[in-house]
């Protein structure tokens, strides 16, 4: 293994992923805007359940189950926040 590598492979996994949260948030972004205009809760633990789920479901390396869940915890707490800061 050459370290070097495998940091630049890192570094462009990471900006794709911030390119798709990005792309996350502004959906969310869309989604609490329909959600405050029918008056429901920003809050929807099925959903969530869901999206752990099917998260969890395309690993392939199953031991990596709890740092999925720890991540998407994450992410939907921000996702909530955005939906809850909408004006």
């Amino acid at each position: 293994m050459e370290l070097d590598k495998v940091r630049t492979e890192i570094n462009n996994i990471d900006k794709e992923m911030v390119r798709l949260l990005e792309k996350r948030f502004s959906l969310v972004n869309e989604i609490g805007h329909y959600k405050r205009k029918q008056n429901l809760p920003v809050y929807d633990e099925i959903r969530e359940k869901q999206v752990v789920e099917l998260c969890r479901s395309a690993l392939e390396n199953k031991e990596y189950s709890k740092y999925i869940d720890d991540i998407y915890f994450q992410i939907m707490k921000c996702c909530k926040n955005i939906q809850s800061n909408l004006r």
